[in-house]
């Protein structure tokens, strides 16, 4: 017990170069391991993490096991979201073995003409993600069933995935049921209703470019321009393997209904999984042996007594996958990112780093921009959208209260910043559930979420240009401090000392 004290005793908090090693060294490597030298992006994650490890053991005085614990409970706060990735691969194999995706994608592709894949991709999700309030269902169904569509189009797979994430992210942005309006909301003390009123001006503007962005590249991008013979081929085959008919829908309506219900997306999954076998076994009289082997080692099409060298590659592409064990490189790479995020917020580097960026802001200009990149930043670092919310309303609440700004405009940038980066990074939660998901990785939809880059261009211009940024008089940003038990004097800096590990906590 001594030797615990004295270890708790020897903890410090981090100077801002202490701090701001482990983050500067992380750029370094990914910009040099994955932009030059071609590294796998949790590799780097990995070496950042050693390095901020090294830095809290030998500088701050934490002990291994300390270290380890950080890890454990970074990776446990997004278990929930590992899960849910987790059980795509489950679901994606039962419902190829049930012809549910082979029949979406042969109906999409005799209705959906080439051209308006992409925008009505980007429609349907938002439409489906706006009323549920839950973009990654929303990606998880009607978004796997578009992609097999446009690839069978012979769409590209980046645009396509684009348009399926921003459409998603649109509809979440504004549903008054989403989680991470809600908490946006939540955190700044903004009403809910015009926190999303007040985001229109960038979302609708955004909106739209990248709607006219999608139609654009339908009607002219190379990939695109007719059902191609392969496509017609592709076509045969579905229908020469599966039955079509009601039945093979219904694994789609139960993950549909469970979504604009709001059941909780895990049990949804389960019990769409467990449907779609059933369907398999007794519609499409396949084994159903096999339809449970799939659901771990992934559907082949050699399960249900198809030779697959008769088939196209994209058949192939499209119907063999999914499965529990090809889910493996995505929990490697969530643990090789959590244990940096897990160091840097354990040990308060990132607090430290944060709160010194936040000394400087003096204008409201400098405020709503400087809290867009510390969304960005803490995404980066932590990998958690809700996160960021959290910790840069803690920083700026009270400078954006200051520059008497209304708590609208902090709400406004932390979607615009926060959200919209969260599915844009490859090793965030979202980036990761939205690469698995879909088969596209995040750099390669990346440059066509014009979303995504829309409401941050709309965000900044209007900071630049104070037009539609709100005021509060001096009376109402009293009023509202008090309300909320808001101090805005100055507080005393603390000075960089020893303190017990549960005050680091």
């Amino acid at each position: 017990m001594s030797n615990l004290n004295e270890i708790n005793k020897a903890v410090r908090l981090p100077t801002f170069k202490e701090a701001i090693s482990p983050i500067i060294f992380m750029v370094f490597v990914l910009a040099i391991g994955m932009g030059v030298l071609g590294w796998p992006t949790g590799v780097c994650l990995l070496i950042s993490a050693a390095c901020a490890g090294m830095i809290a053991v030998s500088r701050l005085n934490y002990t291994w096991e300390q270290i380890e614990q950080f890890v454990i409970d970074k990776f446990a706060a997004v278990m929930p979201a590992c899960f849910i990735v987790i059980l795509v691969g489950f679901m994606v194999a039962t419902w190829s073995f049930s012809g549910t995706l082979p029949m979406m994608v042969y109906y999409g592709m005799e209705i959906i003409k080439p051209e308006l894949v992409l925008f009505l991709s980007f429609v349907l999700t938002a439409i489906l993600s706006y009323v549920s309030g839950n973009s990654w269902g929303s990606v998880a169904s009607i978004g796997v069933a578009l992609m097999g569509v446009g690839i069978g189009l012979g769409v590209d797979v980046g645009m396509l995935a684009a348009s399926i994430v921003t459409g998603a992210y649109f509809g979440d942005k504004l549903s008054p049921l989403s989680d991470t309006t809600n908490l946006a909301s939540a955190v700044t003390k903004a009403p809910l209703y015009e926190h999303i009123k007040y985001m229109l001006w960038t979302t609708i503007p955004s909106t739209v470019l990248a709607l006219l962005f999608f139609l654009y590249l339908g009607y002219t991008a190379d990939s695109v321009g007719g059902v191609s013979e392969s496509s017609t081929r592709l076509l045969e085959q579905l229908a020469s393997i599966y039955k079509f008919g009601i039945l093979p829908l219904l694994p789609m309506l139960v993950i549909l209904i469970c979504t604009f219900i709001g059941k909780p997306a895990v049990p949804s999954m389960l019990l769409s999984s467990l449907v779609a076998v059933l369907v398999g076994w007794q519609y499409q009289g396949f084994d159903l042996n096999y339809g449970v082997q799939a659901t771990m080692g992934g559907f082949d099409v050699s399960m249900i007594g198809v030779d697959p060298t008769r088939l196209e590659p994209e058949v192939l592409n499209l119907l063999n996958r999914g499965g529990l064990n090809n889910q493996g490189g995505f929990l490697a790479f969530i643990i090789c990112a959590m244990a940096f995020a897990g160091i840097l917020t354990g040990t308060r580097m990132m607090d430290v780093a944060m709160s010194e960026m936040t000394k400087k802001i003096v204008t409201a200009k400098s405020a709503i921009l400087g809290s867009g990149v510390i969304c960005i930043v803490i995404n980066m670092l932590t990998g958690s959208d809700g996160l960021n919310k959290v910790i840069t309303t803690e920083l700026m609440q009270r400078r954006f209260l200051q520059l008497r700004l209304n708590p609208l405009v902090l709400s406004r940038t932390l979607e615009d910043f926060g959200t919209m980066t969260g599915p844009a990074i490859p090793w965030t939660a979202a980036g990761l559930y939205m690469a698995t998901t879909l088969g596209v990785p995040t750099m390669d939809y990346l440059p066509y979420c014009i979303l995504f880059f829309g409401s941050m261009a709309f965000a900044t211009f209007y900071a630049m240009t104070g037009y539609t940024i709100k005021y509060m008089t001096d009376e109402e940003v009293a009023q509202f401090a008090e309300k909320h038990g808001i101090v805005l004097d100055e507080l005393k800096q603390e000075p960089t000392g020893t303190l017990p590990v549960e005050q680091l906590s």
